[in-house]
């Protein structure tokens, strides 16, 4: 009897993988049996749950422009989230609103209307095409039919969308009401976007998510503005080094997408946030400077708080919450359609304890910031109620080790007297097992007993012979059910009783403990809008303590914000240099009505200037996402837009010269800058010949100045004459940069002062660089001849080679004559 209960207590051969103390579905079939602990199964949900995490969030990005006017609608398909974008103008034929959207979304399928503008559709093939802009190459650009886009479909489908924060059991007239409150239907692009997006998830949500009964989950509807946005292109973007995007040096993995990484540059400086939500939301913090002075002074005073000592311990314990908040979308999504891991059901629980939890503390703030203040006002008692009831209900542990959603002990009788005799099934199987061993004939050594949904109760045993024909597997009071590799399967008369006594047992835990979770899901789902606006401003706190960070760690100060036309920066730093260097010479900068608004910097070659100018253009717009900024201290008027021409980057498949490339950029400045634009010019005009280059830069500093209200220019030219062919206004000021001379060769000090600079200094450069001297001394005899109005003196050793080499070439061609 003892080696009978010890063979009967042995595992199925297909059941090696289940989970101790317990049961455990695997392969179709259930086994009660006392097993090996594997680990297995807990490991690959921790691997899967942290390649969950580490997804990208694909987005669809449909797009809608008639008459000058931009209307957008963005899909996430991992999260349902569904974003609308207010109609705004957009300019044609630049399209910078456009490209600010597409740059914030990222989307990796762009849907366009077949009628489209011929204009909007250059930019954006141009864009989604381009391999600087669209570096991982992963965005798909998909043509419509205009009848995707009729305005009445639209409107019929948007006023079909069901969203899980509209008013509970609501009729059709009650939805359209709730929706209008959300899509303003006068928006006639608006409306276009967002039905023709819908209809087209509606048509190919199987082809998009692999799901042939599935349908998409909209978990959230937005409404998204880019009327405030600081217009910005892509140029500046990089010229200004705020990203700088690296691509992986192996071939085989350039291009992938997630391949790329950040390299030196304001965002990577930045890149100081605790959870993945504030990191995704700090790009796109970065991505939209904003205009709205009342955000920016809010954005101000977070910072200006956790950059005080006394906040340090605050700071600490809201970033220790901020690594569990996670964008919960997703899991909400999975939710709803009842396939949510374990893991996902623990991971949301976190996001809402430590969400609770960061709201409680920025209580303790007072009113130090309207933004913390805003936080901890919200709504906590739904979520508190949402993560009690998780906490009361979900046995975390449980669910991790059996690798589904398990309710505590005492939450349900019924379901806790099911799984008592589920944990006595054990025994009950075990005795089952030594009683039919008995009555098997003596060749049978060791048998089992297995649960199958389907099938019931089970006896497994083993081949005792190989190639047993039908009639030898044949067993007194036995039905022969199936072989599976070498175990043989029967329904004896111990497994009726066991079908009769016990039942489905394991089906009935399931689906009794499936019944509790749609009921949790109820309770979750309605708190959606909370938990979603609280997330959101979590997400929003991560970025601005990182700002703080930074801040803090290289002594920035608070810039002075107003609606008057003023850049004033006292010793000004640049922020890169700060992060990589450790000296830096800080200048002054003014541009106003009474100091200029034209700077026309010059100076020798590695003296300063582009440093200089980019300094400037980086302390605007550091200030104009909210940060303090490296000065001792700045006055900054809220500028529109920041133009720039500092990064030239050639592209065979630009199909354009770094003269024309330079020209685009100088078109974009003249067609767009506006009275409130901060334009950055470095060397225009130095790829052609010196006399046109002059003749462009002198032509379109003047359009510059021209105009009834000229914009904030820095303008850094090796054209030291150019004083005499522009407009002599005293808006223009002329800086250089001082040098003082040591043994005949030049230091530079990196200081501004008024003046024009008196000499380039390239021979100096060239010599430093390992020019050979014969050629310097060279260039020194064609310069001096230049600058005399003369040709210069022949070189005589040079000559004497060409008179040898001619003479050779004679004589050669008289011999061939002969």
């Amino acid at each position: 009897m003892n080696e009978s209960g010890t063979t009967a207590s042995r595992a199925h051969p297909s059941a090696q993988s289940s989970a101790a103390n317990g049961s455990r579905p695997q392969d179709g079939h259930f086994i009660i049996a006392k097993c090996r602990r594997n680990t297995e199964p807990a490991t690959s949900n921790n691997n899967q749950e942290t390649s969950e995490e580490s997804d990208c969030e694909e987005r669809m990005l449909t797009v809608y422009c008639r008459s000058g006017r931009l209307g957008a609608a963005c899909y996430t398909l991992q999260t349902g989230e569904l974003q609308i974008l207010e109609e705004i103008v957009d300019r044609p034929p630049e399209h910078q609103i456009f490209l600010n959207l597409f740059r914030q979304v990222d989307p990796v399928k762009i849907l366009l209307d077949g009628k489209a503008q011929s204009t909007f559709v250059n930019v954006v093939k141009r864009t989604v095409f381009d391999n600087e802009t669209n570096e991982d190459g992963k965005c798909k650009l998909i043509f419509l039919s205009s009848k995707e886009y009729n305005f009445e479909a639209c409107k019929r489908r948007i006023l079909t969308l069901s969203l899980p924060n509209e008013p509970v059991s609501c009729t059709e007239e009650e939805r359209a009401v709730f929706l209008r409150t959300v899509v303003d239907f006068a928006q006639t692009q608006s409306v276009h976007a967002l039905g023709a997006t819908l209809r087209h998830l509606d048509l190919n949500w199987s082809n998009m998510n692999m799901d042939l009964h599935g349908k998409p989950e909209f978990l959230s509807l937005k409404r998204i503005s880019l009327a405030d946005i600081v217009t910005m292109d892509e140029d500046t973007y990089r010229g200004l080094q705020i990203f700088s995007s690296l691509a992986h040096p192996s071939n085989f993995k350039k291009g992938m997408q997630g391949s790329n990484k950040e390299g030196l540059s304001l965002f990577q400086l930045f890149s100081k946030c605790s959870s993945v939500v504030g990191h995704r939301r700090m790009r796109i913090l970065m991505r939209h400077p904003t205009t709205d002075m009342s955000v920016l002074q809010c954005r101000q005073d977070v910072v200006s708080l956790f950059m005080r000592p006394q906040s340090d311990s605050l700071m600490r314990n809201i970033c220790s919450s901020l690594r569990f908040i996670k964008n919960v979308n997703g899991i909400l999504a999975k939710i709803k359609a009842l396939s949510t891991k374990a893991y996902q059901w623990k991971s949301l629980y976190n996001t809402l304890y430590n969400a609770v939890l960061i709201c409680e503390m920025c209580e303790s703030t007072g009113k130090a910031s309207e933004f913390l203040e805003q936080l901890a006002s919200c709504d906590n008692n739904k979520l508190y109620e949402m993560a009690l009831y998780m906490n009361r209900i979900i046995d975390f542990d449980l669910s991790k080790s059996e690798g589904k959603f398990t309710v505590k002990a005492g939450v349900d009788p019924d379901l806790d007297m099911k799984k008592q005799t589920m944990a006595s099934l054990h025994r009950l199987m075990s005795e089952t097992a030594k009683v039919e061993l008995e009555r098997l004939p003596l060749c049978v050594q060791e048998c089992s007993m297995l649960y199958m949904p389907h099938l019931g109760y089970l006896l497994g045993v083993r081949a005792w012979a190989d190639n047993l024909t039908m009639e030898q597997k044949e067993l007194p009071n036995m039905k022969f059910m199936f072989q599976n590799n070498d175990y043989i399967h029967y329904k004896s008369k111990g497994c009726e009783e066991l079908d009769v006594l016990i039942g489905d047992t394991y089906p009935e835990i399931v689906a009794h403990e499936t019944r509790i979770m749609m009921r949790l899901t109820d309770v979750v789902l309605e708190g959606l809008t909370s938990l979603a606006h609280v997330i959101d401003m979590c997400a929003e706190l991560d970025c601005l303590i990182a700002i703080s960070k930074v801040c803090k760690e290289y002594n920035f100060v608070r810039p002075e914000l107003t609606m008057d036309k003023v850049i004033r920066i006292k010793q000004g730093r640049h922020p890169l240099y700060l992060a990589s260097g450790d000296t830096f010479v800080p200048n002054d900068a003014e541009s106003s009505a009474q100091a200029g608004f034209v700077k026309i910097l010059t100076g020798p070659n590695s003296s300063g200037k582009s440093v200089y100018m980019k300094q400037i253009g980086l302390i605007v717009y550091l200030a104009h996402i909210g940060s303090f900024v490296p000065a001792d201290s700045a006055t900054i008027g809220i500028i529109t837009d920041i133009y720039s021409r500092i990064h030239s980057t050639e592209c065979v498949a630009a199909h354009m010269s770094a003269f024309l490339i330079d020209l685009r950029q100088m078109s974009l400045v003249l067609q767009q800058a506006s009275s409130r634009s901060l334009v950055l010019v470095d060397e225009f005009g130095k790829g052609t010949a010196a006399a046109d280059g002059r003749a462009l830069l002198a032509a379109a500093l003047a359009a510059l100045l021209l105009r009834a209200h000229c914009p904030h220019v820095l303008l850094a030219t090796h054209f030291r004459d150019l004083k005499t062919y522009i407009v002599d206004s005293p808006t223009v000021r002329f800086l250089r940069f001082e040098h003082i001379m040591d043994n005949g060769e030049p230091v530079f000090l990196f200081r501004l002062t008024e003046g024009v600079a008196d000499s380039s200094f390239a021979r100096a450069g060239a010599a430093a660089s390992g020019i050979p001297p014969h050629v310097l001394d060279r260039a020194g005899v064609v310069l001096n001849a230049i600058m005399n109005n003369e040709l210069p003196p022949e070189n005589k050793k040079i000559t004497s080679k060409l008179r040898n080499i001619t003479e050779i070439i004679k004589k050669d061609l008289l011999t061939e004559e002969i």
